[in-house]
């Protein structure tokens, strides 16, 4: 703002700012932007889904029936969480891969934290068909001793 030397820089550098704003936000008016923000809104459902269903098991659901149905919505939340957060990265390392987008390389940090879900070289660590992350997660979390 400060090198503007008109009002028409002025509003052109403020518009810049704005969609930059709108961008780290996910609601910025783009087809791709918007399947991002809708993917990590479903990967968020997702974990709420999760949450409900462990609170259901903690609080009396030890009958067989309904521990039973518990299992199988597990099983579907892990699969569309696999399915959602392999689907995410491989979208966000395109655009990464495309353009700087500082605020996008961060979530990718976040997400893919010691690289668990995409190593360094970008490639998936999850194949259909194959061990799915929450099964990893899942032996990781029983081989601890603490």
């Amino acid at each position: 703002m400060a090198a503007a030397g008109s009002l028409d820089e002025v509003i052109e550098v403020h518009e810049a700012y704005l969609l930059s704003i709108q961008r780290q936000c996910f609601v910025v008016p783009d087809k791709l932007w918007a399947l991002i923000a809708s993917r990590i809104n479903s990967i968020l459902g997702l974990a709420l889904d999760f949450y409900s269903i462990q609170q259901t098991l903690s609080s009396g659901g030890a009958v067989s029936a309904i521990k039973a149905r518990c299992e199988m919505e597990v099983e579907r939340i892990e699969k569309q969480f696999d399915d959602c957060i392999a689907f995410l990265l491989r979208v966000l390392s395109f655009k990464l891969n495309v353009g700087h987008f500082p605020h996008l390389a961060d979530l990718v940090t976040r997400i893919n934290y010691n690289y668990f879900y995409m190593s360094a070289s970008g490639n998936l660590m999850t194949v259909p068909g194959s061990e799915t992350v929450s099964s990893r997660l899942g032996k990781t979390f029983a081989s601890r001793t603490d």
